[in-house]
This record gives C-alpha cells, sequence and structure tokens, in this order.
C-alpha cells in the first residue's frame, strides 16, 4: 500500500464515523417511529452535513496525493475530518424522547454545528492550496470564473445561514448550501 492510500484509509474511516453518526441519529428516529418528527431544518441540515461530508473525500483524492505522513502534512486533512464528524454527532440529539421539536433542537445546536463546518470548511481551502494555486498559475480563468466566485458564494451562503433566523430562511439557506455542494460535485 502506496502512502496515499494508508492515508486515504484512515481519512476515510473519519469521515464514514460522520457519516455513520449521521445514520445512526436518523435510525434512532426511526426505532421510536417518530421520523416524523425529523422536521424540515433537521433533515436539510443532516442532508447537507452528508453531502458535505462526501465532498470532502471527493476533494481529498483530488487534492491529497502529495500528502507526508508526519503532522505536518496531516494535522488539516485530521482536523476537517473530526470537525465535520463533531458536526455529524451533534446534528441529531442523543436522546430524540428528550425533544418535543427538533425544531427547537435545531435552533439550539444551529450556529455550533454550522461553526464546525465553517471552520472544515476554511481548513478545506487551505489543503487544497496546491491544486488551487497551479490554478492560478495555470489556468488562470477556471481560477477565477470558477473557484473564486464558487468559494465566496460558499462562505457567504454559510454566514447567512448562520445568521438567519426563522423557519423559512433556514430552510431556503440550507437548500441553496446543498445546492452549491451538490452542482460541482454531482458529475466531478
Amino acid at each position: 500500500m502506496d502512502k496515499f492510500g494508508f492515508f486515504f484509509g484512515f481519512y476515510g474511516l473519519i469521515l464514514g464515523l460522520a457519516v455513520t453518526e449521521l445514520l445512526n441519529g436518523l435510525g434512532a428516529l426511526a426505532r421510536v417511529g417518530e421520523l416524523r418528527r425529523l422536521g424540515w431544518q433537521t433533515g436539510l441540515l443532516a442532508l447537507f452535513v452528508l453531502v458535505v461530508v462526501c465532498a470532502t473525500w471527493i476533494d481529498a483524492w483530488d487534492s491529497l496525493r502529495g500528502v507526508s505522513l508526519g503532522f505536518a502534512g496531516l494535522w488539516a486533512p485530521i482536523l476537517i475530518a473530526i470537525l465535520y464528524y463533531l458536526a455529524a454527532a451533534v446534528t441529531f440529539p442523543k436522546n430524540p424522547s428528550e425533544w418535543t421539536s427538533l425544531d427547537d433542537y435545531f435552533v439550539q445546536r444551529k450556529r455550533f454545528i454550522l461553526g464546525l463546518m465553517l471552520a472544515a470548511e476554511f481548513t478545506v481551502n487551505y489543503s487544497y492550496r496546491s491544486v488551487v494555486i497551479d490554478w492560478f498559475q495555470h489556468d488562470p480563468e477556471k481560477f477565477w470564473h470558477w473557484y473564486l466566485p464558487y468559494n465566496i458564494a460558499v462562505k457567504l451562503v454559510f454566514v447567512t445561514l448562520i445568521l438567519v433566523k426563522g423557519r423559512r430562511a433556514n430552510i431556503a439557506m440550507l437548500v441553496a448550501m446543498i445546492l452549491l455542494f451538490l452542482v460541482p460535485y454531482w458529475h466531478h
């Protein structure tokens, strides 16, 4: 096994645990017959976390092939995986029966979860820097017409989602975030 395969196995494991946390939360609701309590906000947040974790896994395939097996090379990708794992672990309540409304849970945890994900997003940008520098130097059109505007849009919608209040605004921003991540990764 080469260094990248060794690293990717570990990285994929942590990201896989994040997906497992999401599925466990959904499964806890299903086990007690309470899927109807899921609500749009929590359901869309879970879908958003899932889409971002998958997009991060795809990005790792592109950008981390030259990662060194030392803390200097691994701190950023491991931090990303940990941040996404924590966000996924908090997306659903540990004991859903303790909450009369998952919308209340969503409102209470939204900023924490999205703050973790935004920190991970900036760390992803850092870990993707060699690819971005290559685009800047050798494919400026891709950098200026795609990468930079896309990343600005993602950060603006992230901040807006963190700050908005109200069910409809949260749902609209979550849908926008899901689409922002689905579109470029659909046929990567």
